[in-house]
């Protein structure tokens, strides 16, 4: 893979940090019921997700949830009532306490692209965005999860307003490393990767992603949600024998020895 390694300075931030420059009410929004409007997108989370996963609402004003689902009660320490109407701090407490702030600065850069690439109405359309760290689960244990933000409903002034998040349970394949966070440009097929190194340094690796074709992502999104050859080529109106054919060539382009490994690799990349 093509790589471009670049070094810029960004210090990993606390929560009062990470709240500046969002909206601090909802006067100047035309949304009434942020669950109705993510509704749709939210109804696909069963399909799309590559694991087990909970969803939620962030009213950023208030700095608490608004609407939460999915397998709370399992990936989180707190029951689905508590986590619909969940503080941000104490999702925070929930955080692995090294990830924190690392978490909150990454966050805090994805959210300051809004700035720069939206308008009122619509979200970054062509960036996606992944980020990884560790989280308590019901037990008490920490455990890998990467998290998503599909989707924001901004102000009149280009302020977020309400945020849906998505975060997938990924410890099937990540165990250990650092937290980090992949921009993907699906438009140029660009994935920029972050890490927070320690409190002044902030690195930034960008490489072009594999050059798949709309089918073969298509075939990659159903591989990583655990869906069979034969039940793809149903899925997708095609042969079996075209559907092996799309894995094999993924498997040829990106290296990987397996469909697991494929898999694994297009999560990581922000592919899935």
């Amino acid at each position: 893979m093509p790589m471009h390694t670049e070094t810029q300075i960004l210090a990993p931030i606390d929560y009062r940090a990470f709240r500046s420059g969002f909206a601090v009410d909802k006067s100047h929004s035309d949304c009434v019921d942020p669950l109705s409007e993510f509704l749709p997108l939210i109804r696909n989370f069963d399909k799309l997700a590559v694991g087990r996963h909970f969803w939620f609402i962030l009213d950023f004003p208030e700095g608490k949830h608004c609407a939460a689902g999915g397998d709370v009660e399992s990936l989180t320490p707190f029951t689905t009532q508590e986590f619909s109407a969940l503080d941000q701090l104490k999702l925070h407490e929930a955080t692995y306490p090294d990830d924190l702030q690392k978490v909150l600065a990454f966050s805090r850069f994805w959210i300051g692209l809004y700035d720069r690439y939206t308008h009122p109405t619509v979200c970054v359309s062509n960036l996606q965005m992944s980020l990884f760290f560790r989280m308590m689960n019901a037990t008490g244990g920490y455990y890998w999860i990467m998290v998503q933000y599909p989707e924001a409903i901004l102000d009149k002034n280009e302020k977020i307003v309400y945020g849906l998040v998505l975060a997938t349970d990924i410890s099937h394949i990540r165990t250990h490393g650092e937290p980090f966070m992949n921009i993907l440009n699906k438009k140029n097929n660009i994935c920029q990767q972050f890490y927070c190194l320690n409190e002044t340094t902030f690195s930034k690796n960008e490489f072009s992603t594999f050059p798949l074709t709309n089918r073969e992502r298509q075939v990659l999104q159903l591989l990583a949600t655990g869906h069979g050859s034969k039940q793809i080529a149903s899925m997708l109106h095609i042969s079996i024998k075209t559907v092996d054919n799309h894995r094999q060539n993924m498997l040829h382009k990106t290296g990987a020895k397996s469909s697991s490994e494929l898999v694994s690799m297009g999560i990581r990349m922000g592919m899935v």
